[in-house]
């Protein structure tokens, strides 16, 4: 515990600033060198301008000397957006912060970013970039690089998609989120969307039910929430009753997400939405899932499609089986690390020959640094006539089914899609 000479300190550097009300109240502890989560307590405040009751008052005190005690004593009152009062409780010197437009620079490492430290707060600290007092660790500036460099990477998508049709609140611009875990990409371009004033109606999927959970109560404590979002057994149960009587989809700007596979939301996403999306994310869909959302979006004639693949274990498999002398060299599948590295460009190549084989324009991007992640291709995709009708006779896969069978590969989506032009050359 604190003694009473550094108690009243304490005290006296705190309550010269809590007349106007505060937004919340933090109590962390030093950042380690380890670079681990540091120890911290939020206080929520009575609101910005709302002057505080006595109570709270002496609740704020109260609950600043505990902490002080327990070894929380980097203590920061956040007045608003932009003022906090900063306390170190060892001493009690308080020192009043503004986060102007050179502070705010600092905190982006010297250069402007799409996600701003002032304007993206909220969802920064939401996603765990941004600490509760408003600072950025070292720990967490390499992810918030990464963060805005993926916003970066959405605002051509956003504007391409913007002159294929007229958006609007009433036709918002849909997207669905496939295998979407956390929904870091989901909440990202929602963001995007956000600063640019640009209405988004999107749905994410997952199988997992914790990810789905976590990203319906971060949606709804970001205020992106859809209005008819709930929770995810309400959800899951809606998608079954969508399928039940086919009623019709309504326009309804916001984020949902429930969960379900990906042959599920095939089923429901374009009533849930509102039409067929103009945009399909897929970050980190593990192996075949990611071919399962890249043939989704052919299916769908899908305006554009943003994926990241992982785990490209499929052809890794079928290239241990495969006759060395249809390969390039023989050495490419005649060693187990070798034959992983083939595997994973072949498969992505093959990805990529696909969609333009269907109609799209595609471009391969360094999604973050090789040093982040080894999982740092991005594939954006394109459809070159976004307003005609999906006709699979016209998907050029015989080339590309060739060319497998020569490798001794049988790529999951290519099996995917023949499968789709068969089903429809029959029923023509």
């Amino acid at each position: 515990m604190l003694d009473k000479g550094k108690l009243q300190r304490l005290q006296r550097a705190l309550k010269p600033h809590l007349a106007h009300g505060w937004e919340r109240a933090v109590f962390a502890a030093p950042q380690t060198d380890d670079g681990s989560a540091r120890a911290e307590r939020v206080l929520a405040g009575p609101g910005i301008g709302v002057a505080p009751s006595a109570a709270q008052v002496d609740a704020l005190l109260a609950a600043a000397a505990e902490a002080a005690g327990a070894g929380l004593w980097k203590q920061t009152l956040v007045l608003d957006a932009r003022r906090r009062v900063q306390v170190d409780a060892r001493h009690g010197r308080a020192t009043t912060r503004t986060l102007d437009e050179d502070t705010a620079l600092k905190v982006m490492g010297g250069k402007e970013r799409a996600l701003r430290p002032d304007t993206s707060a909220a969802l920064l600290r939401e996603i765990g970039i941004m600490n509760a007092d408003g600072s950025i660790s070292a720990t967490h500036a390499r992810k918030y690089k990464q963060i805005c460099h993926l916003a970066t990477l959405c605002e051509p998508v956003i504007d391409r998609l913007a002159a294929t049709r007229p958006i609007s609140p009433a036709a918002p611009l849909r997207a669905l989120d496939l295998a979407c875990g956390n929904a870091y990409l989901s909440f990202v371009l929602a963001e995007v969307l956000r600063l640019r004033g640009v209405p988004l109606r999107l749905h994410g999927v997952d199988v997992r039910a914790d990810v789905v959970a976590r990203s319906i109560d971060r949606a709804r404590a970001l205020g992106l929430a859809a209005p008819e979002e709930a929770t995810v057994q309400e959800a899951t149960e809606r998608d079954a009753a969508v399928l039940a009587d086919g009623a019709e989809g309504r326009s309804v700007v916001g984020l949902s997400f429930a969960q379900a596979d990906i042959a599920g939301a095939a089923r429901t996403a374009p009533t849930r939405l509102g039409g067929v999306p103009d945009l399909v994310l897929a970050l980190h869909a593990c192996d075949t899932a990611t071919d399962e959302a890249i043939a989704l979006a052919i299916e769908l004639g899908v305006p554009a499609l943003l994926s990241v693949p992982c785990c490209q274990a499929e052809l890794a498999a079928q290239l241990a089986r495969a006759p060395a002398a249809a390969q390039p060299l023989a050495a490419m599948v005649d060693h187990g690390l070798l034959r992983r590295a083939y595997a994973d460009v072949l498969t992505d190549s093959l990805r990529v020959a696909t969609l333009e084989a269907c109609g799209y324009d595609v471009t391969v991007l360094e999604f973050v640094g090789g040093e982040h992640t080894p999982k740092n291709l991005l594939i954006k995709g394109h459809r070159r006539h976004p307003r005609a009708p999906v006709e699979p006779h016209r998907w050029r896969l015989e080339p590309l089914q060739t060319r497998c069978a020569a490798l001794g590969v049988q790529p999951d989506l290519l099996r995917r899609l023949a499968a789709i032009q068969a089903a429809s050359q029959s029923s023509g």
